[in-house]
């Protein structure tokens, strides 16, 4: 499998997250994108992906867990989809750590004036991105 491919779906599944309800195929979805994490032959990728794909779980097991079933805050929302634009594969690497940071930042704002409930599951939507820039420093010089 090659991780361009996963990163495609992943995308797909990840846009999914910003829906008022989640999908009933969520599941499915998940346990797809775990079979193509795992055919994904460099290991550094296929750690990535694994991320990637208990990201996802970690803000769906948040969600359902709320207390209060309410649907997901406007902040969950936005963070989601700057979490999608921040994670982008165009451009230069420098261009795509400066958007990976940006996001962080964006999104730790976020998080700061979510419900208590969600501020964890956003939070946690850093650590990919940190993970993102980390891994294209080396590149970017």
């Amino acid at each position: 499998m090659d991780y361009e491919q996963f990163r495609v779906e992943h995308d797909k599944v990840w846009a999914l997250l910003g829906e008022a309800t989640l999908p009933q195929s969520l599941p499915n979805d998940i346990a797809r994108l775990k079979e193509m994490a795992a055919a994904i032959n460099d290991p550094a990728d296929r750690r990535d992906a694994d991320n990637m794909v208990a990201m996802i779980e970690s803000i769906v097991d948040e969600s359902l867990s709320a207390k209060d079933e309410e649907p997901w805050s406007d902040a969950m929302n936005e963070a989601i989809r700057v979490h999608l634009e921040a994670s982008d594969d165009s451009g230069t690497p420098a261009e795509r750590i400066a958007r990976a940071r940006a996001g962080i930042q964006a999104i730790g704002r976020i998080a700061d004036r979510a419900p208590e409930h969600e501020r964890n599951a956003i939070i946690e939507m850093n650590g990919s991105l940190l993970m993102l820039a980390e891994a294209l420093e080396p590149d970017a010089e």
